[in-house]
């Protein structure tokens, strides 16, 4: 098979992907990874597939396998990072990230994972610290500003969360997560009308971020508009596809059956 064929079926999966038709995408890669099993790249791709279907087990043994080819390539090591922290293994996923940052000192995202997995752990000192580190390499590093300041309310620092977000939008006011952590403080502390600006700005940056439907929903109920929050938690729906969601997703399905019942009445 030509490598401009290969290229075809690739192009296909990620499309298929994209698309939301995993099960599809996973049987192309597979393909895929058949040709020729002695590039990293395959492994990946399938891994990519079966960790967006759910399989996260599957998914980390074909990073692993990848890695075997690879095991200096920062991005696999990263995202292997991030699936085993989404499995639990935080030792893993520390090691992975570690390994990162033994790679390249100066990749401040390996030092925000880093603090990521520690804060999961409750070590928020550590997780801080790691934080402040990676913000020393790169101030504008919107990702470090994003976990900071998750980690300053966590020890109830209100005020330096919320400097460290609005930092963060300032930088990239294009990045749905900074404003959706915004969005997301100012819920907590009950200042509706900014939360809601905030996740609205989230969904017009990236109309496909799920998460800030759910926070834009919950708005809504607070406020009796039930039209309103039928209509934010069906976006999310739309949007909110991913095997690791399921549990969300029919709780979501069961609030809007009953908010549809509630208009009716």
């Amino acid at each position: 098979m030509s490598d401009t064929e290969l290229n075809t079926i690739v192009q296909k999966g990620l499309e298929l992907l994209d698309q939301g038709a995993v099960k599809q995408a996973i049987s192309i890669f597979e393909e895929y990874l058949n040709t020729d099993k002695s590039q990293p790249d395959g492994w990946f791709y399938l891994g990519d597939a079966l960790a967006e279907d759910g399989q996260l087990d599957d998914a980390i043994a074909r990073y692993n396998e990848g890695l075997k080819l690879a095991p200096e390539d920062t991005d696999a090591l990263t995202t292997l990072g991030d699936m085993l922290l989404e499995s639990g293994d935080h030792k893993g996923s520390l090691d992975c990230y570690k390994k990162v940052l033994e790679l390249d000192p100066k990749d401040a995202d390996a030092l925000v994972s880093i603090g990521l997995v520690h804060n999961s752990q409750d070590r928020s000192e550590d997780a801080i610290r790691a934080f402040t580190q990676a913000l020393e390499l790169e101030p504008d590093n919107v990702f470090a500003l994003n976990a900071m300041g998750d980690a300053l309310y966590g020890q109830g620092d209100v005020d330096g969360a919320i400097d460290a977000f609005t930092r963060g939008v300032e930088i990239d006011p294009k990045d749905p997560a900074a404003h959706f952590n915004l969005g997301e403080l100012y819920y907590d502390l009950e200042e509706l009308e900014e939360a809601e600006d905030e996740c609205l700005e989230a969904v017009r940056c990236d109309p496909a971020y799920s998460m800030a439907y759910l926070t834009l929903g919950g708005i809504c109920m607070d406020q009796d508009r039930t039209s309103d929050a039928i209509a934010h938690f069906e976006s999310y729906l739309k949007f909110e596809t991913s095997a690791q969601a399921a549990d969300m997703i029919a709780e979501v399905k069961a609030v809007v059956e009953g908010l549809k019942e509630e208009l009716k009445g």
